[in-house]
């Protein structure tokens, strides 16, 4: 409680926009989230292109804010993160030590059956991922509330 988890993790691979053009794309992605003394989730929310300078977007998230955006929750000694995309999921998963003083990531995307995973990237486009791969997970713990500067 009263803890900021930063995580972050690469995403790469290829993908189809709808004008039919195919690119390789790489993405850095990063959740900041705020635990509260309450216990309740605050989450930061970004995803930038290694490759473009202006492309980003991120969303912030309070407590009971979920939907496809994502949410986070705490079950135990773990923060599970999830995200909707138009077709495809991901869910991340920080697991804590005993002290919750630090932490390990892992990452899935997923998508059902036989079907694409269909997401936006950075620029906002919606993009269909023919392959993707995650990569570099990171996963900080630090005590008190990194949104109020505190």
């Amino acid at each position: 409680m009263n803890k900021t988890v930063t995580i972050s993790w690469s995403t790469s691979g290829t993908a189809t926009s709808a004008d039919g053009g195919a690119k390789g794309f790489t993405n850095i992605n990063t959740r900041v989230v705020y635990v509260s003394s309450a216990g309740r989730t605050f989450l930061r929310m970004q995803i930038r292109s290694s490759g473009r300078k202006n492309a980003a977007r991120g969303a912030d998230k309070g407590p009971g804010e979920g939907g496809s955006k994502g949410s986070v929750r705490i079950e135990g000694n773990r923060l599970v993160g999830t995200e909707a995309f138009a077709s495809g999921a991901r869910q991340y998963v920080a697991t804590f030590d005993s002290g919750f003083s630090s932490c390990t990531l892992s990452v899935i995307d997923a998508k059902a059956g036989g079907a694409k995973i269909q997401r936006r990237g950075p620029d906002g486009v919606m993009y269909v991922v023919d392959s993707v791969s995650t990569g570099s997970p990171t996963c900080s713990v630090q005590s008190g509330n990194a949104f109020s500067g505190n």
